[in-house]
């Protein structure tokens, strides 16, 4: 085995872990499939699809931002409840990681310019939000949770913001993915207690213990079932109700694993499930299309 060539690629490997290189995919991803399968359709127009091009590079850039400010101020936590996922520091000194924050966020917002000013507005927020959540709102109960699943939101509202402001079915799709993070984002403190009380964090199982959470999380569900119901009434689609139709069934799936969950690997397997709910969304984004 040739270990020195694996030390020298060591570093490479360790800053695509720390900004979550497979999410910052799901996230192109997303925005491509809403753009080819919602708005434009095929084919692409390489040159006046330049500026989507830009958009989806920036969204990216600062997501990545995003991960690396995260990571920088949860060092300590992180050595608690994901030691083997704590790169800061190891591998890449804090130093060099506040400076890629800022070189990527800042890159975010300029290269928006071009792209127009509600573009540049969708970014300077998103890059102070995402800063005021790593050093201070995550640690507040719900406010954190709240401010991840708007980020995410955005990622998919914004091309309707920008592009086509009319769209209904897109505003649908960050309904959902709102209330989807946002139910993740609380069953990963659930997940996460331990560390998190030990360091101080306010999160809402600490705050509340388990059982008041899991009712919060119904309220939830129930709050998300009522925005398709209205998306529904106000746009007559039978594709729009087959959607929800699927969304319905996943969340049935979910109710009852999150209504059986009381320890740490169950409240691991709900967030896997979520991510499949996630998946699942952006399969049927295809549907829509080809329906």
């Amino acid at each position: 085995m040739n270990f020195g060539n694996q030390n020298r690629y060591k570093p490479i490997k360790s800053f695509l872990k720390l900004i979550r290189w497979k999410n910052l995919v799901i996230v192109a991803v997303t925005q491509y499939m809403v753009r080819i399968f919602l708005v434009f359709g095929l084919p692409f127009h390489w040159k006046t699809d330049l500026h989507f091009h830009l958009l989806v590079f920036t969204t990216v850039l600062i997501a990545a931002a995003g991960y690396i400010i995260n990571d920088y101020f949860d060092i300590k936590i992180d050595r608690i409840n994901k030691p083997h996922r704590v790169w800061i520091g190891k591998i890449i000194s804090r130093r060099n990681a506040l400076l890629i924050h800022q070189v990527f966020s800042s890159a975010g917002v300029i290269l928006a310019f071009p792209i127009g000013w509600k573009a540049v507005l969708i970014n300077v927020f998103s890059v102070g939000l995402l800063w005021f959540y790593a050093s201070g709102f995550k640690k507040k109960p719900f406010i954190g949770n709240l401010v991840v699943a708007l980020l995410t939101a955005l990622v998919i509202a914004e091309i309707a913001l920008i592009y086509d402001p009319g769209n209904r079915l897109i505003y649908m799709y960050a309904v959902f993915a709102f209330f989807i993070n946002l139910i993740r984002e609380i069953i990963k403190d659930m997940e996460d207690i331990q560390g998190d009380e030990l360091h101080g964090a306010k999160t809402l199982p600490i705050l509340y213990g388990i059982h008041k959470t899991k009712n919060l999380l119904y309220l939830l569900m129930a709050a998300f079932l009522v925005s398709m119901f209205f998306f529904m009434y106000k746009v007559a689609d039978i594709k729009i109700r087959l959607f929800s139709g699927i969304l319905l069934s996943l969340w049935a799936i979910l109710l009852v694993f999150i209504m059986r969950a009381d320890r740490k690997t169950h409240f691991s397997r709900l967030s896997d499930l979520c991510k499949w709910t996630i998946l699942a969304g952006l399969v049927s984004v295809i549907l829509f299309r080809l329906g």
